[in-house]
């Protein structure tokens, strides 16, 4: 429930009430005209309607009918022909909130915007119609789909998660601005939440190590950590979304958070990693960063031994590091004209004050000119979120710029990821459908609070039956009505889900997508953009890598030239490449960062499709409860998940959810009006207390709101299900009927 005040409750307990409520419309006060308003809350299910364990998304919608002022009817100042310097206080898209209370005495109960009105000529009414933020989700849904799981052998158990139904809500939820960390920067190249899986939602997850199946939310830094393994790395390589060169002027920014806290098992580590490549392929040049929390030794590698211990390295200590505690660390990395690395760690402690420790060189194995490759991640017994690259022309300073502290607000919650993802589903429609459907498949329900806070529970919230109240109410007093029902269709003693099995899927078949045009010109400084369309089964292209001079024939390569001819010498350290997909549609940017004119004489992304020969095989299983079946007959509930179940664990957890949601019929209590009271929140816990007419004492949860005020009257009506059935069926003194009646003549 909403915490209120003192003031409120002993209004709210006073024999005599007064409605009142508070309107703002494009953040004016319009509450001495609204006529009436109501305000309709409720979980959407495609369950069977009186289920214990419901699921669903709740999108508010607030009701007004608003008068006019200063001698004029609303329709001329509030109509969609009135005056913009009036009416736009009511257009579509025009922010809205709302407040009611008692006696004076009010809290929020919804923000919004704008999504009807309609005002009627010869009355002093407009009609408005608002949706809550909802409406903040209607763009496009786009999610990244990698095939970093898919290292795995084909028939091999499997527990990385590459993304979860978590992982995913958030990732919507970014796009729209609505935030549970800190966002992508502006010039960000990778980005990784970890918020329930590797996947990055900028950049490409190329592959994984063991141990990704272990998120924490207690000591997390912000909403869901990664718990790194306890004895080795858990690891993952990514594709930057863009490649930057190691022959420029600006440096690179890799970052992380991290939580020390909880239980020690061994040395607890964080490691940044970015592997270069140039002409000298195929050896490859390898910058590591390592932090021990442990020992609070720092240390930067550089080399071209894969094993980061085996090339030269700097080092510094810094003692804070062995205080428990939540930290943001950072490296900044920049590069001499000659190719010698500059790293700079910069570490910021619970007391937010960033400590910039001295630059250390290695010039020992310079590297050669040439782009990134790849950049990995690690972390070993401790929580991490938020791993990041991005570009800067100089090194963050401030607090702001070292942490994004100040730049952001978090605006969401999220329950522990619980069903792991090997692939992330191909999706169509806006964020919120695909909101929807995953909530609708997991059991899961998703709303936005009256503070315009978004909150996203598991099924598990309705897995144990409450024993106390969040409120009470009796027919004594605070209860007019109430209806109670009970149904067949409430049952369901055989719940099926029907599930996707992905552990047999191996990685498939490389896909070349082309753009060979005749050689373009990229002048110094400049850029180029080619777009290519791609399939829409294709998982996402890469960021092709710079071509040696046999090249363009191997795949993920990108042909740079000096010159317009094909005899003229391959370019390496030059050119910095960043691709994007939007559906079917793939975006290559070239930019030049040297100063002399280059030639993009063509590329080959690579792409991946999912085995022909391994596919996801359409799965089924079944949980049931003869004992239920031996009172109400066998009731069937198949559940599809349309791919976000992909485990035999996850769709055993889901079927006997379902089965002892409907094991036995719950009551449905339906129209429950009572007194009005503004704390109530979907989700709560009601204690209902009938001693007139049903008869009853027992718990439900609120599964619907639907408030009105009109007059000076406030009417609330809410709609409960059960937490617990009455009880198994005793039939006492009773001899049912057989189905069939014992001396009927058998038919012929």
């Amino acid at each position: 429930m909403k915490p209120g005040d003192a003031i409120l409750a002993t209004e709210l307990a006073a024999g005599e009430r007064s409605a009142t409520h508070s309107t703002r419309l494009g953040g004016r006060a319009l509450g001495q005209q609204i006529e009436s308003w109501s305000l309709d809350q409720s979980y959407g299910t495609d369950l069977p309607d009186a289920m214990r364990a419901f699921s669903g998304v709740s999108s508010a919608q607030l009701d007004l009918s608003v008068a006019g002022a200063g001698g004029q009817p609303a329709p001329a100042l509030y109509g969609p022909w009135a005056p913009r310097q009036s009416s736009d206080v009511a257009r579509p898209g025009q922010s809205v909130t709302h407040a009611w209370g008692v006696n004076g005495r009010v809290l929020d109960a919804f923000r919004g915007t704008v999504r009807h009105r309609s005002a009627e000529s010869g009355t002093d009414l407009v009609r408005i119609s608002a949706l809550d933020g909802a409406e903040r989700l209607r763009q496009p849904a786009h999610l990244p789909r990698p095939d970093g799981a898919f290292n795995i052998n084909p028939g091999a158990s499997w527990s990385n998660w590459v993304a979860s139904p978590v992982w995913v809500v958030d990732h919507l939820l970014r796009g729209a601005g609505i935030r549970t960390s800190p966002p992508p920067r502006p010039t960000s190249i990778l980005h990784a939440s970890f918020h329930g899986g590797a996947a990055a939602s900028v950049g490409y997850l190329e592959s994984m190590g063991g141990g990704w199946n272990f998120w924490q939310k207690e000591s997390a830094p912000f909403e869901s950590a990664i718990e790194g393994g306890y004895d080795s790395l858990t690891t993952a390589n990514y594709i930057p979304a863009l490649l930057p060169v190691n022959r420029r002027s600006d440096g690179l920014w890799f970052e992380c958070w991290a939580d020390t806290a909880g239980n020690l098992f061994n040395e607890q580590i964080i490691q940044f990693q970015s592997v270069w490549e140039g002409a000298t392929r195929p050896t490859a040049h390898y910058l590591t960063f390592r932090i021990n929390f442990t020992t609070g030794a720092v240390t930067a590698y550089s080399g071209t031994n894969e094993d980061p211990t085996k090339n030269q390295s700097v080092s510094w200590a810094w003692s804070p590091l062995t205080v428990r505690g939540r930290f943001h660390v950072a490296l900044w990395l920049t590069w001499s004209t000659a190719g010698v690395p500059s790293f700079v760690p910069v570490i910021t402690a619970s007391d937010s004050v960033p400590q910039f420790l001295n630059a250390g060189t290695l010039a020992g194995v310079p590297v050669p000119a040439g782009a990134m490759m790849r950049a990995g991640f690690g972390v070993q017994n401790m929580r991490a979120e938020c791993f990041q690259i991005s570009q800067h022309a100089t090194r963050p300073s401030t607090l702001t710029q070292v942490t994004q502290a100040g730049t952001w607000k978090r605006t969401a919650s999220l329950d522990k990821p619980v069903f792991p993802l090997r692939a992330i589903p191909n999706v169509s429609g806006s964020a919120w459908d695909v909101i929807t459907e995953i909530a609708r498949a997991t059991l899961a329900t998703a709303a936005f609070d009256s503070d315009g806070y978004f909150k996203w529970r598991n099924h598990t919230r309705w897995v144990t039956a409450p024993t106390t109240a969040d409120l009470t109410v009796t027919s004594q007093r605070e209860l007019g009505k109430l209806t109670v029902t009970e149904e067949i269709d409430a049952c369901r003693n055989h719940c099926t889900v029907k599930w996707e099995n992905w552990s047999r899927v191996g990685p498939g078949g490389a896909v070349t997508v082309e753009d060979m045009p005749s050689p373009v010109a990229i002048a110094a400084g400049q850029s180029i953009t080619r777009t290519i369309t791609i399939d829409d089964n294709m998982l996402d292209p890469r960021a092709p890598r710079a071509a040696t001079a046999d090249a363009p024939d191997s795949p993920n390569r990108m042909v740079i030239r000096s010159g317009s001819e094909g005899a003229s010498s391959v370019v390496f350290g030059a050119v910095e490449v960043q691709v994007s997909r939007v559906g079917g549609l793939v975006t290559l940017t070239a930019r030049n960062r040297s100063a002399s004119t280059v030639y993009y004489h063509g590329s080959r992304l690579l792409s991946l499709v999912p085995s022909e020969s391994s596919k996801a095989a359409p799965s089924l299983w079944s949980s049931w409860n003869t004992t239920s079946q031996g009172y109400y007959g066998v009731q069937a509930y198949e559940h599809d998940v349309r791919g976000w179940i992909q485990d035999l664990f996850s769709a055993i957890s889901l079927a006997e959810a379902l089965r002892e949601a409907g094991v036995y019929p719950p009551p449905l209590l339906q129209s429950v009006e009572i007194l009005a009271d503004p704390r109530i929140e979907l989700g709560d816990v009601v204690r209902v207390v009938d001693k007139t007419g049903a008869q009853l004492d027992t718990l439900a949860w609120v599964i619907g709101i639907k408030t009105s005020g009109s007059g000076g009257r406030i009417t609330q009506t809410l709609t409960l299900r059960g937490t617990q059935t009455n009880g198994l069926p005793s039939d006492l003194g009773l001899t049912p009927d057989p189905p069939t009646r014992p001396n009927a003549p058998a038919p012929p």
